[in-house]
């Protein structure tokens, strides 16, 4: 392959990259978090670890998790922005900013009152691997640098 070509392959990968990483934090938007589109994002062996420590292991597990601490939320909204993308073969990694803010059930989705959500900013590590010509996460991790809002309901879930 020329310069050229190697250029655009790797502009087309983080392209690709971007989109599932992407797809991740819509489906916890949007609350599409069933095992069957889970496992079309990630590997059978993914591992999500949460801002409180806790992994998840497998779309099952990843699902039936988010199912469950999703339930508390009315609507939420993930924010990602500069993500530093680096390729190796078939091995990427991601480095992302994260804004979440997940209003509580009840809260009418009205910001007004701190008691109605909490807010948290931080940073997203993600490993995905290409299978198939597919790319799909192996890995993510958040970690949270800041929080604001209500807290309650706050339960170390898995």
């Amino acid at each position: 392959m020329d310069d050229n070509s190697l250029k655009i392959a790797e502009l087309i990968n983080k392209s690709q990259v971007t989109g599932v990483v992407h797809s991740y934090f819509r489906a916890l938007d949007e609350k599409n978090i069933d095992a069957q589109y889970f496992a079309s994002i990630f590997t059978p062996e993914a591992k999500v670890t949460r801002p409180n420590g806790a992994s998840l292991i497998g779309p099952n597990e990843i699902s039936a998790s988010h199912e469950k601490s999703f339930a508390r939320f009315e609507g939420s909204q993930h924010l990602l922005t500069g993500p530093d993308i680096s390729i190796h073969g078939n091995k990427a990694t991601v480095r992302a900013n994260l804004v979440a803010m997940h209003m509580w059930q009840g809260s009418k989705t009205s910001a007004s009152k701190p008691e109605n959500f909490f807010v948290a900013g931080g940073v997203i590590n993600v490993e995905l691997v290409q299978t198939d010509g597919q790319w799909k996460i192996s890995q993510i991790r958040t970690d949270v640098v800041w929080r604001a809002g209500g807290f309650r309901d706050m339960a170390q879930t898995k």
